[in-house]
């Protein structure tokens, strides 16, 4: 029987309590035996802490907790059994049996306090799962390197690297915090354990790879990989005052929960002290009020006002739903572009790790990089509203001053997928609407290098900055399949850039005869406009009296404020957005 009750086994908490398990000693496969304790979080006894999946939200297992059975999921069950000590209590921190899940405001509370409940934590378990033989070779490598410095990917097979981060650990929102904040994180798989840093270190050499693209698409199946990435960045944007909802929440919105609301709430042991005292965790509320708050919250960031729009809009902005146009639904399953572009892109992976991850809609991860180097970071409470951005009391409707400067005139879908012939094919029809479209620029070969501009997103250049080539020089080897390096190297990187900057979305040409790369539902009709306090160009849709913000778009002729310095006191307005 399922018994989560108060007075049974959970009992109300003080504000700043937590509860413990203490797991009695036994052999793998005894029947779970443990206590269940209250402790004082600023003055804790020492405890571990568990982090893994929950995987099927079948509870066909039982833990018997203060002498009630509670039914507790298969992975979680193996889990406790792998670390359970033979002869020793072990104390530990588990939320399944820690936190009572059927209780709305015991849950609240407790997970308003996970960041600590981590960072306390003698020691983080992570449990990937049980032994395999797909990937026994990494775990057994891993396990046994006698140094970091060891960890090398090209001593490995792809397949069990695949396996190896394709696990489910990998894909899960929470285990980010949990992993971060820990003391001392430990992996275990099966019954062998390796220190966290391995890990971090293999996938970091994965990206950097010089092997070639193979070895870089085995980390394709990791979608923690951005993060792991970073791994070194984010420890030192968080010792420097946290991770900012702004950029953690793109950066993190491929991995995956369960509850809509844990979106928000997995990512608070990381934010700022700001954000977190403006989130607060309350799982008796709506979702969609919650995230329409926390969309005017982050647009009236002072420390960059409007820079959240460049994530707004999307799966919102198509109507019909009970969300303003002006926010995002973190909530909608977003593509992963790079498993999309890779098949089709033979680019070095280190090239392509480059490139997906600079487009208009990744900003977080540029951030990123910056930031590291200019902790400490602190961002102050921002109200909601400004001579910036105003909102209605309902928060129905955002209010922005701005200018509209262009209309689209025609839009084209790019590709769905990443299949070489079909970009090319796209683009070539792209090409001809450009020649006869384009009349913002007097020549031929005026108009072709601004629509080769606009698909790459600006001028083509190294990673260094290093100006390579015109984009119609890159564009016509590409086209012509001269995109190789003369000793036969992999292909040049302008086919992944352009599907990088063009995936789900689409290219148009204007009424003034520009051309851009604006969001996949553009349509014509729609308008361009500049807002107070951005430099950068949005898409709005006339609805009656109101407008429906549809996305940030690229012109690359108008992306350095020349209209609005430009503009007359007349042609500023107010767009009221819903």
């Amino acid at each position: 029987m399922y018994v989560q009750t108060y007075g049974k086994v959970y009992h109300p908490l003080g504000e700043k309590q937590i509860r413990l398990i203490r797991l009695q000693p036994g052999v793998f496969g005894q029947p779970l035996i443990c206590t269940l304790d209250a402790i004082e979080l600023d003055n804790p006894p020492s405890y571990e802490a568990l982090s893994y999946v929950w995987g099927s939200e079948e509870k066909g297992k039982t833990a018997q907790v203060n002498e009630q059975n509670i039914n507790i999921t298969e992975n979680l069950h193996v889990a406790l059994n792998y670390l359970r000590n033979e002869s020793a209590t072990i104390t530990l921190w588990v939320d399944a049996l820690c936190i009572c899940q059927d209780e709305t405001s015991d849950k609240s509370s407790q997970v308003r306090m996970m960041g600590d409940i981590f960072r306390k934590a003698t020691r983080t378990w992570i449990w990937l799962g049980e032994a395999s033989d797909e990937d026994k070779a990494v775990v057994d490598y891993l396990c046994n390197a006698s140094s970091d410095k060891e960890i090398k990917p090209k001593d490995l097979p792809m397949p069990a690297l695949q396996h190896f981060f394709g696990r489910p650990w990998f894909r899960r929102l929470w285990i980010l915090q949990e992993a971060l904040l820990s003391q001392q994180p430990v992996a275990q798989c099966g019954n062998k354990t390796t220190d966290f840093t391995r890990i971090v270190k293999l996938s970091t050499d994965l990206i950097f790879d010089n092997l070639g693209n193979n070895r870089g698409d085995a980390f394709v199946q990791c979608k923690l990989r951005r993060c792991l990435h970073e791994w070194d960045a984010l420890k030192r944007v968080l010792a420097g005052g946290g991770w900012p909802l702004l950029h953690a929440m793109p950066m993190t919105e491929t991995l995956e929960c369960t509850k809509f609301e844990d979106r928000v709430y997995a990512l608070l042991g990381l934010a700022t002290e700001a954000d977190r005292k403006f989130v607060q965790v309350d799982y008796s509320r709506p979702f969609e009020e919650i995230q329409t708050e926390l969309c005017a919250y982050l647009i009236c960031s002072p420390e960059n006002p409007l820079h959240a729009l460049h994530y707004m809009g999307g799966a919102a902005a198509k109507g019909g739903g009970v969300m303003p146009s002006w926010t995002r639904d973190w909530t909608a399953q977003r593509v992963e572009r790079w498993s999309l572009i890779r098949k089709a892109a033979n680019v070095p992976a280190q090239e392509r790790w480059h490139m997906l991850y600079t487009t208009p809609a990744t900003l977080g991860y540029e951030w990123l990089n910056a930031e590291a180097e200019r902790v400490p970071w602190t961002m102050e409470p921002a109200a909601l509203g400004s001579d910036v951005v105003r909102f209605s009391a309902d928060l129905k409707t955002l209010a922005l001053k701005g200018i509209q400067v262009d209309e689209v005139q025609s839009a084209h879908p790019a590709p769905l997928q990443g299949d070489e012939a079909a970009w090319k094919s796209t683009c070539e029809e792209w090409k001809q609407i450009a020649s006869e479209k384009m009349k913002a620029y007097p020549s031929p070969e005026e108009r072709f290098e601004a629509f080769c501009k606009t698909l790459c997103r600006g001028d083509y250049r190294d990673h260094d900055g290093v100006l390579r080539a015109t984009c119609g020089d890159a564009y016509q080897k590409w086209i012509s399949g001269q995109d190789h390096s003369s000793s036969g190297g992999p292909r040049d990187d302008f086919s992944f850039r352009v599907k990088a900057v063009g995936m789900e979305r689409s290219w148009v040409i204007t009424g003034r005869g520009y051309a851009a790369i604006a969001p996949g539902d553009t349509k014509e009709g729609d308008l361009i406009c500049f807002f107070k306090g951005n430099l950068d160009p949005f898409v709005l849709r006339r609805r009656e009296d109101t407008f429906a913000f549809i996305g940030d778009t690229f012109v690359p002729d108008l992306m350095n404020g020349e209209w609005i310095q430009a503009a007359k006191g007349t042609d500023v307005k107010e767009f009221r957005i819903q």
